[in-house]
């Protein structure tokens, strides 16, 4: 089931509106969309009168202002009788900037139909509903209601072709697009009953319970969990835990996990491989691996290995053999558009000009650590988008130039068939 942010009547308490407006005019002064969930956690580190309660009414707005951010610009475009501006991810922002925090929440309150719940500021709501009732029949406005824009749509219409998507598949998909999903688990192997019964007991209620795979409410605190302290669980998104599938790893094996991160598929991969097996971590950022290293001995993980290491760089493999690995892992730089629903600031960076920029190292990624793939072994492309312009069309350029490695399969993995992130994954084997 979707997880909404609908929060539980009144909808708009009017003490907050103050705060709410300041937190707004702090986010309009940024040169660009922030990253919301790290920017609205420096601003409540600033703000420390913000109890529990304030901080999560707040997030939950602004979330939805980030969401829905296209739409009070168009009904202000209507209200005032401005030239319209051709709306685009990339001219959004700025038009955003032009309307006063007042006005900016006072459209929002009025597509809820909580017209006596405006600013007090806002001494034109009459005339701001006028508005908006005539402007109902709107293809722009319905669309951005649902935080989208119709510049999207060309590369969305060859998602559904290419994953052959019912109707009911592509409504559940937009839908989702404006919820968070579950807060997704994964259980070190076998230790799923264990820490499912663990987080009962803290009064946790789990909404997904097969094995080792377990979610919580979105905005749970699982850090305050004996589960957690014991480090039964890890936080893994349902996609990402599809994608360590794909890579379908095996006892004793030695895999490469090239743009790692964090470390989250390693750590998962590193549990599947065992002390035989042997997993080396590499990213370009030292902090990352820093983290994967921390969360490896939290798990108590030692055939794993960080390495810092740029692959699209001339020479970059020097210290890799040829053939060296059976399995090799790129989950590769790209949009994320297919992580809205946890980043809803990430879809007003979609470009055509961003897309293009990542194209050619998203190529030379796979050309550079296929090398490494030993005869028999699996190359595995993922990204965290569903655009086929980073995924299929990457996977068919590739496959055009290095008639050595055969396509297995290649999917979407997430969204809609779970109530999760929306990314892909190809699995391609070396002759």
């Amino acid at each position: 089931m979707v997880q909404t942010d609908t929060p539980n009547q009144p909808l708009w308490p009017g003490y907050r509106w103050p705060h709410l407006c300041d937190l707004t005019r702090s986010l309009q002064a940024q040169p660009e969309w922030p990253q919301m969930d790290r920017w609205l956690a420096a601003r409540f580190r600033e703000r420390k009168a913000y109890g529990g309660k304030d901080r999560r009414f707040y997030s939950d707005r602004m979330f939805r202002l980030c969401r829905q951010a296209a739409a009070p610009v168009i009904l202000q475009q209507r209200y005032t009788e401005a030239a319209a501006v051709n709306l685009t991810a990339g001219t959004l922002w700025k038009a955003f900037q032009t309307i006063s925090p007042v006005e900016l929440w006072g459209w929002l309150v009025l597509l809820d139909g909580a017209d006596d719940q405006a600013p007090n500021e806002l001494t034109d709501v009459s005339e701001r509903r006028a508005c908006l009732d005539h402007c109902r029949n709107d293809a722009d406005l319905s669309n951005a209601e649902r935080g989208w824009l119709a510049s999207w749509q060309p590369w969305f219409d060859r998602r559904i072709s290419a994953s052959d998507w019912s109707v009911s598949q592509v409504d559940t998909w937009r839908a989702m697009q404006m919820t968070r999903p579950p807060l997704w688990l994964r259980a070190l192997p076998g230790k799923g009953g264990q820490a499912a019964r663990s987080l009962h007991a803290a009064g946790l209620t789990l909404l997904t319970e097969q094995g080792d795979v377990l979610a919580l409410q979105p905005d749970t605190q699982l850090t305050k969990t004996k589960a957690w302290d014991a480090g039964w669980v890890e936080i893994q998104d349902r996609a990402s835990q599809r994608i360590v599938t794909a890579v379908a790893a095996e006892p004793g094996q030695r895999i490469w996990d090239v743009c790692a991160g964090a470390g989250g598929k390693a750590l998962a991969l590193a549990s599947q491989v065992g002390e035989a097996g042997k997993v080396v971590a590499t990213d370009t950022r030292a902090h990352s691996l820093q983290e994967a290293g921390r969360r490896a001995a939290r798990q108590g993980l030692t055939n794993i290995s960080t390495q810092v290491l740029d692959v699209t760089r001339r020479g970059a493999l020097t210290d890799m053999e040829p053939g060296d690995f059976d399995r090799v892992l790129i989950d590769a730089p790209c949009s994320g558009a297919g992580t809205w629903r946890r980043n809803p600031d990430s879809r007003w960076r979609l470009t055509e000009a961003a897309i293009q920029a990542l194209q050619p190292v998203q190529d030379k990624l796979l050309a550079q650590a296929s090398l490494s793939v030993k005869p028999g072994g699996y190359l595995v492309y993922a990204t965290c988008s569903w655009l086929v312009e980073e995924n299929e069309d990457r996977v068919s350029r590739f496959l055009e130039v290095h008639l050595g490695f055969d396509l297995l399969s290649q999917q979407l993995v997430g969204a809609p068939e779970d109530d999760a992130d929306t990314m892909f994954v190809a699995v391609m084997q070396q002759h």
